[in-house]
């Protein structure tokens, strides 16, 4: 917990710092629902203590998330890759598709509140939606992967 420490003192704002806390708390959060707490359930089932792997490994992911998110919030990447242009070039090439990305999602999130009752979301209706969600964005990924390889293999940034 010595990242909290660390934490306190750095020269940012109280609710830039809380931000950060609650990011780094909802990302072990989900971290621990889907990979730590089966493991630890199927741990209990065949009759193992794995309580304290499930205490060590989501305080280790919570310290490694609150130091990324409080190293992006101090450090301009684009400043700090600018020495390399293959880094600059990928790190645009990340940071355009992930926008995008963020802008798609938000639209199919509105679509999805347009179209459903005020009295709420039936299950079914919530399950075709996030399949579909996640297979447009794998189907997405795949045809962007495609193209920047050709783009950057174009480039010469690939040598086969």
């Amino acid at each position: 917990m010595l990242i909290l420490a660390v934490l306190v003192f750095l020269p940012l704002k109280v609710k830039e710092k809380l931000r950060i806390l609650r990011r780094s708390f909802l990302s072990v959060f989900f971290f621990s629902v889907f990979v730590s707490l089966p493991y630890v359930l199927i741990g209990f089932l065949i009759g193992e203590d794995r309580f304290n792997y499930f205490l060590m490994v989501n305080l280790r992911a919570f310290d490694l998330t609150v130091m990324t998110l409080t190293f992006l919030e101090l450090v301009n990447l684009f400043k700090a890759l600018d020495f390399s242009k293959n880094l600059s070039l990928l790190l645009v090439l990340v940071s355009s598709h992930s926008i995008s990305y963020i802008k798609v999602l938000k639209d199919f999130t509105q679509a999805f509140k347009s179209r459903s009752p005020k009295n709420g979301v039936r299950g079914e209706d919530l399950k075709n939606y996030l399949t579909r969600v996640v297979s447009y964005f794998f189907e997405k990924s795949m045809e962007t992967s495609e193209e920047i390889y050709i783009a950057m293999k174009s480039r010469g940034l690939y040598h086969d």
